[in-house]
């Protein structure tokens, strides 16, 4: 199933509407007092879309086909990373399209504005009306990792004062973003009110500027190391050794890559906006799923 799951990302929206009845969520081994809320902004999942009188939209317009390949993704994240101990949301929303992404420059950030505007509002009405005044984890992947740093400059001090970590898989942190009081790097597996952020690569060629361009800091989520300390797991039975690159800031994967290439290769809308084979994007998902699990329990819970 894992590498079914279509997982790109980047970020962007048209009008707002919170899908409150449909919001995905999951509550297990929670005493009340313990609630941890995970609000997570799913990556993108609609390749290419279009309106009802079918010309073509850059944004979702959240039709069964398109909530169900959304649904899919948050439930593989709440069932393999946030599945306990934790109060999980994951609202629908009308993010860009794979498509929109070789639109223009202006074009883009004009609806990348917009689906910022949107998760913001979605994030407004969740806080008030399903948080209830618990800590809570921000997350996203790719696309929706992009809106977690808008919605950390977005949240007041008080919201950001609950907040244990942002868990931005597979997008960069910029000097820039930086700046923002709300935003700060991962120093460790315990600091709380943080950002982990990371990408995934084979090699420099891997690199894409996407989610990686101005990245000022990386922690390896395997060893919660900031150096070029690295860390071993076996993923699909084979060895991958992974290290800081603190040049690029990105994670280096030593491996063998036959498997990626080859999913890669059967995967061509990466290769149409330009990505290498070496890129390791839809990885920063599935390559850490059970040392996110465990970071965001230590984080929440000091243990």
């Amino acid at each position: 199933m894992k590498l079914k799951i279509v997982i790109l990302g980047i970020a962007s929206i048209l009008l707002f509407e919170f899908f409150s009845k449909n919001i995905n969520n999951n509550t297990t081994n929670i005493k009340n007092n313990d609630t941890i809320d995970v609000f997570y902004i799913i990556s993108t999942e609609v390749i290419s879309s279009k309106d009802t009188n079918e010309n073509i939209s850059y944004q979702a317009v959240l039709n069964d086909n398109e909530k169900l390949a959304m649904k899919l993704e948050a439930d593989y994240v709440k069932n393999h990373i946030f599945y306990d101990n934790f109060k999980f949301y994951a609202p629908y929303y009308h993010q860009f399209t794979f498509d929109a992404i070789k639109l223009p420059q202006n074009q883009f950030d004009s609806i990348y504005q917009n689906v910022s505007s949107e998760i913001c509002q979605i994030f407004d009405d969740y806080m008030k009306n399903q948080n209830n005044g618990h800590r809570f984890i921000l997350a996203g992947f790719s696309q929706g990792a992009m809106l977690t740093i808008d919605l950390l400059k977005h949240m007041t001090d008080e919201q950001f004062s609950r907040m244990v970590a942002n868990y931005m898989l597979g997008y960069r942190l910029s000097e820039k973003d930086l700046q923002n009081s709300h935003i700060k790097d991962a120093k460790g597996e315990f600091d709380t009110q943080v950002c982990v952020s990371f990408n995934t690569v084979l090699s420099d060629k891997g690199i894409w500027d996407l989610v990686s361009k101005d990245a000022i800091c990386c922690i390896n989520p395997v060893n919660w190391k900031t150096d070029t300390t690295s860390a071993t797991f076996i993923y699909e039975n084979q060895e991958v050794k992974i290290s800081i690159d603190t040049i690029n800031y990105v994670l280096k994967a030593q491996t063998n890559p036959e498997i990626f290439h080859k999913w890669m290769n059967e995967t061509p809308i990466f290769s149409s906006v330009g990505v290498d084979k070496d890129c390791l994007h839809h990885w920063d998902l599935l390559f850490y799923m059970d040392y996110i699990h465990d970071n965001a329990i230590k984080r929440s819970f000091n243990k």
